[in-house]
């Protein structure tokens, strides 16, 4: 694989998880909670930088997951309440400004815990040979994220607004899209049920 190509991860974490009875980003999960074991999960990747962009309660957040002292690069997005888009536009003008040479951004979002780094090694490798195109996850008939997008959709990226993060986007069929298989990796947690049916299908044994 080359090495040498320049991709940036946005570990989308600015919700309120208003569905949920807690910070979602906190809940307990393995050795920690979903968002540090979903930063664990990207650092064993290929990526180049790893970025966290944090809205509500990112100082709380910051302070529990010992971000700052861990070196973890943090991104705060003070009109997170205007949803998902406005947060992925938010970090993505941060990168540019930050690293011009960047090739490729990768979107995940810290409440899919299943995810492996093997899976995002496999988006990444797929970017090396086509990176002019995005590669996404399959689901069923739609794509979502994880989501690798190339440089030339930088601009589209950091002009997102709403609640539907980057849909607008992998549902333009004028865009060039390769979907790759998570296969049972793919859930996401929004609802206390839902990280309960987790616990219980991972036979997780966490204090809830």
């Amino acid at each position: 694989m080359k090495k040498d190509v320049h991709i940036a991860v946005l570990i989308m974490a600015a919700g309120a998880s208003r569905r949920m009875d807690g910070i979602k980003q906190l809940m307990p999960w393995k050795d920690s909670n979903f968002l540090m074991e979903t930063i664990k999960t990207v650092q064993q990747t290929n990526a180049t930088s790893i970025h966290v962009v944090l809205g509500s309660n990112a100082e709380f957040i910051s302070a529990e997951c010992s971000l700052k002292e861990k070196n973890i690069e943090i991104i705060v997005n003070s009109n997170w309440e205007n949803g998902l888009g406005e947060s992925i536009a938010h970090g993505v003008k941060v990168l540019i400004k930050q690293t011009p040479s960047l090739e490729g951004v990768l979107i995940c979002l810290a409440d899919q815990p299943l995810l492996s780094s093997a899976y995002l090694d496999s988006l990444i490798e797929e970017f090396t040979k086509h990176p002019s195109k995005i590669i996404a996850t399959n689901y069923h008939k739609k794509v979502g994220v994880p989501a690798l997008f190339p440089k030339l959709l930088f601009e589209k990226l950091s002009t997102l607004k709403g609640d539907f993060g980057a849909k607008e986007i992998l549902n333009n069929e004028g865009n060039a899209i390769i979907s790759l298989d998570a296969a049972d990796q793919m859930i996401d947690v929004d609802t206390n049920l839902e990280y309960q049916n987790l616990l219980k299908r991972t036979n997780n044994t966490l204090n809830t």
